[in-house]
């Protein structure tokens, strides 16, 4: 690992929870239920000059309390390899699970040989986990930061990370997973969903550097919606056979 990646992983770990929060973007006290803290998921796979992958944010570990799916510390990193046993049953990472069933086959890569990353560095609250949250620990308050992850990843305090981490990587080719990053990346509010995550390969300026992107559907949509489902397996076809041609995948 380069030294530059390593004070990358650090100051990021150290700095970006702080920097949101002075902006308001995130609440102060942001803990999970049980007091652990919520902290930033650092990229691990980070191979330089090849393809790099972004998500949208880090999911979380969780744990059944009272037959409430509660969540209760962070991934280990972003679509990390996780498997642990939440109370009740054996649990994996499951947009790295479908990730790996449904996605880099197809696009022939390697996910040991990408930068694997996300737009935004924390986990974000649901409404849906609060409503549990609340009754396990309603002593904490708890703020639906799901609903401002657009705000949050588009804001300048967030960018400049992931601009940094670009810079870092020096992606041949660089693959966004979900509509907020694709419009992040693209700077496009306007393109239809389903034009812009078509797999197709497109030359972006990102930070005053050319870069060849491609968008894909996050791999939750994929996993539960079933004409997304068919969307993207026509995109990863396209995107699959590019990577091909370019020798990307050597």
């Amino acid at each position: 690992m380069s030294k530059a990646i390593l004070d990358f992983q650090r100051r990021c770990y150290n700095n970006y929870l702080n920097e949101l929060k002075e902006k308001g973007l995130v609440p102060e006290q942001y803990l999970f239920p049980f007091g652990n803290p919520i902290r930033p998921v650092i990229p691990t796979k980070t191979e330089i000059n090849g393809i790099m992958l972004i998500g949208a944010f880090p999911s979380a570990r969780f744990e059944v309390v009272n037959k409430m799916l509660i969540p209760c510390a962070n991934n280990l990193s972003p679509f990390g390899e996780e498997e642990y046993f939440d109370g009740i049953q054996i649990r994996v990472q499951e947009s790295r699970k479908s990730l790996d069933e449904n996605y880099f086959s197809k696009l022939n890569i390697n996910p040991d040989k990408t930068w694997l990353t996300d737009i935004v560095k924390i986990y974000l609250f649901p409404q849906k986990h609060i409503k549990n949250c609340m009754k396990v620990n309603p002593d904490l308050k708890y703020t639906d930061t799901h609903k401002d992850f657009k705000k949050i990843a588009l804001s300048k305090e967030n960018l400049k990370w992931l601009i940094e981490e670009i810079s870092i990587c020096s992606p041949k080719l660089i693959i966004t997973l979900g509509e907020v990053v694709a419009r992040a990346l693209a700077n496009d509010n306007k393109t239809p969903n389903k034009v812009m995550l078509d797999g197709s390969v497109n030359l972006r300026s990102i930070n005053l550097s050319s870069y060849n992107v491609a968008h894909l559907a996050h791999p939750e949509i994929y996993r539960i919606n079933k004409d997304w489902k068919n969307i993207t397996v026509k995109a990863l076809k396209i995107l699959g056979q590019y990577i091909i041609q370019n020798k990307l995948n050597a």
